[in-house]
């Protein structure tokens, strides 16, 4: 196997390192860390970050509710899952004051367009603004529904979240 001596390209050496965030997981930003979470069809990307402490976190939500049986200290759920992540950014010097939310991804994964009721992304939604409520926190941008998957990248330096979606768009919210 012959491998080449090339100079590293000057954009990728200035990217800050990523940590992927799975289905379920949350992560709290590190210094000049970049979280990300790739392909939210009907789960929910939940982001909460302190632009003054210079604190974020990630949520990617599956489900909305927990039932006693399925409580679990991640981010399942998006009742559950989104007071476990506000601790966690608490924690590593967030205040409640000056918490705001972004969510994106809760698209309707149903094919069939005469079906009746609320998919799982609306669903998701709704409790994630009800649970953020509930804390106080608000929420200051949503790219939610429609059809199109979404990944979200939020730059833990700055707090910045990018959209890029499965049709090439790439986008802050």
């Amino acid at each position: 196997m012959h491998q080449r001596n090339e100079a590293p390209d000057a954009a990728a050496a200035t990217q800050p390192p990523r940590r992927h965030v799975s289905i379920g997981e949350y992560a709290v930003t590190e210094t000049g860390c970049e979280l990300a979470t790739y392909g939210l069809g009907s789960c929910l990307g939940v982001v909460l970050s302190d632009a003054q402490a210079g604190v974020g976190g990630l949520a990617h939500i599956k489900r909305p509710r927990a039932t006693e049986q399925q409580a679990t200290p991640d981010a399942v759920f998006a009742d559950t899952g989104i007071e476990v992540l506000y601790r966690e950014v608490q924690s590593a010097g967030a205040t409640r004051r000056h918490t705001v939310a972004k969510l994106a991804g809760g698209i309707d994964m149903r094919n069939d367009s005469a079906a009746v009721g609320r998919g799982i992304g609306d669903r998701n939604i709704e409790q994630a603004i009800a649970t953020l409520s509930t804390l106080d926190i608000t929420v200051a941008a949503m790219d939610v529904g429609g059809e199109v998957v979404r990944s979200v990248y939020l730059d833990g330096a700055t707090g910045a979240v990018t959209i890029e979606t499965t049709c090439g768009d790439r986008y802050r919210l």
